[in-house]
């Protein structure tokens, strides 16, 4: 879809990579060290780890040669495999006790592995690293995986239109509402939107209920209560649909939106008809092709309270070690050794518009980034449906439940059960 997404994502933000690698089970706790089987090298001889992943060795060779000073006695083997064939592989080696030392995990196959026990738990490391980051990695209140490099998506804006017309930065919501009426106030398009595709409304919605309520204290755990059957979108998210749906009611998204694909609104925003554009880092470099004279910058989504703000985005893959292996204590070391700020800022380095969730970290983003680096340093990147399992495909049927109501086929209430629906069809397979 877009050339970060497909670096980082594959089909649904996931796939992966593997090796063969492995013996029976340690005695040692889920999360200990201590008595986990290692082999002793002779003297000046490194013990050897295979870390798989999906993505290519050069978007990890920075991480990869930090980790050769940062662990000078562990040589990690990274090996490659095409996502087509990562899930089969992997779960096949995984069943047999083998694989890989250090796995990088999808969201949905991070929590079935740690379901069935074939992953050490990294909740102490994961301490690091933002509640954001850890919720998609978290099974069962225990974290199996420490977030890598994320995607982001949020809300591109031409700031000329904002500065020459006086409009000031919204930091709410309903501010957000007042923006985007003072724009359509003066002739200029508030929003360029392409909702001939469903993402856009997917992503703006999500995003919102995720700032209202997925963070908040009583929101937090939805996921994983959705994912096992124990509650619905319909019934929990309709209060805040509804506040969200002044996107429409407003005249923010327009049913004639429904007939404009994604580079026509690009197209829209580039030239100066529209104030503000929904895109990630994907689409920077298209963006100042269109306009090179561009006064490009980009905020988050914000919900009713005043915040650092939110961008929906997660995770593309997260580093989990084998608990089967036996080089567990290497490749536990090798973790530690990806948690620390250095590693973080290697591993972005070859992850351009990627961020890290590692807490306070500043990983130095370009200049049209200013206005989300609050946001990114508090970790505020989250991807709601990398919680739903084996469901999360369920996403795409949501973006369409909601072109839908866009069109007044289908109220609030059916719009989110119609998606319930197939999430309950897929979780039961």
């Amino acid at each position: 879809m877009k050339k970060l997404v497909s670096l980082l994502l594959g089909a649904t933000l996931m796939v992966g990579v593997l090796a063969a690698c492995g013996s029976t089970p340690s005695s040692a706790p889920a999360g200990s060290t201590a008595s986990a089987k290692t082999s002793t090298p002779a003297s000046g001889d490194k013990v050897t780890v295979r870390m798989t992943y999906w993505n290519s060795e050069e978007t990890m060779a920075d991480l990869l040669a930090y980790l050769e000073t940062a662990v000078p006695d562990v040589k990690v083997e990274y090996q490659f495999i095409d996502n087509t064939n990562y899930a089969t592989i992997v779960d096949t080696q995984l069943a047999a006790g083998e694989g890989p030392d250090i796995i990088v995990e999808a969201a949905n196959s991070a929590l079935k592995h740690a379901r069935l026990g074939y992953l050490e738990d990294v909740t102490v490391l994961s301490e690091k690293f933002s509640d954001a980051g850890n919720a998609i990695f978290t099974y069962e209140g225990s974290v199996y995986a420490l977030p890598g490099v994320s995607w982001f998506e949020g809300i591109w804006y031409n700031k000329d239109l904002f500065t020459e017309n006086n409009i000031e930065l919204p930091k709410t919501f309903d501010e957000y509402i007042a923006v985007c009426k003072k724009f359509e106030g003066i002739g200029i398009k508030p929003l360029a939107a392409g909702l001939k595709s469903w993402e856009p409304m997917l992503k703006n919605s999500m995003a919102f209920v995720t700032a209202e309520y997925l963070t908040a204290p009583e929101g937090k755990g939805f996921g994983e209560k959705y994912r096992n059957g124990e509650t619905a979108l319909n019934g929990t998210w309709n209060t805040y649909i509804e506040k969200w749906s002044e996107m429409i009611t407003e005249g923010v998204y327009t049913q004639d939106m429904t007939g404009i694909d994604h580079e026509q609104a690009m197209e829209e925003f580039t030239s100066g008809k529209a104030a503000m554009f929904c895109s990630g880092p994907w689409d920077l470099e298209a963006i100042l092709a269109k306009n090179p004279d561009l006064n490009l910058d980009m905020m988050p989504f914000y919900g009713t309270q005043p915040s650092d703000g939110w961008m929906i985005g997660g995770p593309g893959g997260g580093f989990a070690v084998n608990a089967n292996s036996k080089e567990k204590e290497a490749a536990m070391k090798v973790l530690e050794a990806i948690a620390t700020p250095e590693a973080q800022k290697a591993l972005v380095a070859n992850n351009e518009g990627g961020s890290s969730y590692l807490v306070g970290l500043d990983t130095g983003l370009p200049q049209y980034y200013n206005g989300v680096e609050t946001t990114i340093k508090a970790g505020n990147i989250f991807c709601p449906w990398d919680e739903w399992g084996a469901a999360g495909g369920a996403h795409q049927d949501y973006g369409v439940e909601f072109q839908k109501y866009l069109m007044g086929e289908q109220d609030i209430a059916t719009t989110l059960a119609n998606v319930d629906v197939v999430v309950e069809e897929l979780l039961a397979k």
